[in-house]
């Protein structure tokens, strides 16, 4: 997925985020910094103000559908969140052959399959929430998965067997996403293994082997449609859970399938991959039901107190609904200003008791209509999303976007007044971190603010 298009593909609507790489910048060419200079050419002084007691309104809004195929990252956990409810995430994928017209053996009697193992690659960043044990399930898929000319949502149902083929015993594991894996005479680097019943989904690739039904890549995925693995998410109290992160195509992420021969003890091996010629999607459900997400989700105007983001799901909103009055002293005479610096400041609640730490960095959009955000003014300089976001500011649990250049096109009537939503790099259907934002009415001591130093003139 590029910079220049980014979608959201939902039910209801097509959400496109396009760089603007061509808005004419003149005007802005030099940022101007708070300064006292010029001071002597006005003989009542230039006045230089500082204000953070603009009115905000601020809220969430979901996309309650979004595209999730051919991700870089997969998913696969679960975590009960009492204020965002509860996320379970699976993956579907298709298998593919490490070699055309492999033969296990003379026929499918002459085989033994001694195990069966899925192995799934970390990415970088491995885990989201606690590090808990996961107890896995894994299906065989019936439904034809397609790669191309085909879209998937986190909401696609998945249609299977209805048989858990995770061999009886194994299903709880203790992920160990640091330390190295010894396989055979191989130390590899930390991965998932996952054992599957050889004596069923096992014997069941020995018979499409024995069949023919491996003479192709395409014949093997029409008689073996792909793999659906989840968790049992019923397993955590609130506050528990762990998502893991997968990457597919690394060679590390596979199935195994370990065998001999009847007349042969020679342990031998055959892997099926998962790679860029596998159809595969991140199928995630939420259930908010009786949360505070979903209470302003509902009444937009709670999120004065306290609004949210979530990857894969929820983007947080602010609007300037007055941020025009700006033009105009208090008897309505239009009143320019040059912004010297804004700042858009979104404090965080973020509490060391629980694993649900906000992501590391966020992005901010400009909102064009229902269906369209563009970068703004002061970040779309930059070659790539990651270089448009804002670290997180662990000290003061807060993020603080610039917004110097997009507040100056907004006065000077260059860009139009709808809004800004707030959400995470990796929103994409990559991710379920969350964030928990002070609204601009907020309870607590910081509450989300604009903060602008502008001079009168």
């Amino acid at each position: 997925m590029t910079q220049n298009t980014l979608q959201i593909i939902s039910k209801r609507k097509v959400v496109k985020l396009s760089a603007a790489f061509f808005i004419t910048l003149l005007v802005f060419a030099c940022k101007k910094e708070e300064t006292s200079v010029g001071e002597s050419l006005n003989p009542e002084g230039l006045n230089v103000v500082t204000s953070d007691t603009f009115s905000l309104l601020t809220y969430s809004d979901v996309v309650d559908s979004m595209e999730s195929d051919e991700t870089a990252v997969n998913l696969l956990g679960a975590y009960k969140d009492p204020v965002f409810g509860e996320v379970e995430a699976g993956i579907v994928t298709q298998l593919r052959l490490s070699s055309s017209n492999p033969s296990f053996a003379a026929s499918a009697a002459d085989v033994v399959v001694d195990s069966l193992v899925l192995s799934l690659a970390y990415t970088s960043i491995k885990h989201y929430a606690n590090l808990d044990d996961i107890q896995v399930e894994i299906y065989e898929v019936t439904d034809e998965l397609v790669r191309d000319d085909q879209d998937y949502y986190t909401f696609t149902p998945v249609n299977t067997t209805g048989t858990n083929h995770v061999l009886a015993g194994t299903e709880t594991l203790s992920p160990d996403v640091a330390s190295p894996v010894v396989v055979g005479d191989d130390t590899l680097t930390a991965h998932l293994r996952i054992n599957l019943d050889p004596a069923t989904i096992g014997d069941q690739l020995v018979q499409i082997n024995a069949s023919g039904g491996m003479a192709t890549d395409e014949q093997f995925v029409n008689e073996f449609k792909g793999l659906y693995i989840k968790v049992d998410p019923t397993i955590y109290a609130p506050n528990q859970g762990t998502v893991l992160y997968f990457s597919l195509e690394s060679s590390l992420s596979n199935l195994t399938l370990y065998f001999h021969e009847v007349a042969d003890p020679t342990p031998k091996k055959y892997v099926f991959n998962i790679n860029s010629s596998s159809a595969r999607f991140n199928k995630i459900d939420f259930n908010r039901s009786g949360t505070e997400v979903q209470a302003v989700l509902d009444n937009p105007d709670l999120g004065q107190e306290s609004f949210y983001t979530q990857s894969s799901s929820i983007w947080a909103v602010v609007q300037l609904p007055h941020i025009m009055s700006l033009n105009y002293d208090s008897s309505g005479t239009e009143d320019k200003k040059i912004i010297n610096r804004a700042q858009l400041i979104l404090p965080v609640q973020d509490f060391a008791a629980d694993g649900f730490d906000p992501p590391s960095s966020l992005f901010i959009a400009r909102i064009v209509d229902g269906n369209i955000s563009d970068f703004t003014l002061d970040y779309s300089l930059s070659s790539t999303l990651a270089g448009n976001t804002v670290k997180y500011d662990q000290d003061k649990k807060e993020f603080r976007f610039d917004m110097t250049l997009e507040l100056q096109a907004l006065l000077n009537g260059e860009i139009e007044n709808k809004g800004y939503r707030i959400y995470a790099p990796s929103f994409f259907a990559s991710s379920v971190e969350r964030v928990i934002f002070n609204g601009a009415n907020s309870s607590l001591k910081n509450k989300a603010r604009l903060k602008v130093t502008y001079t009168d003139y």
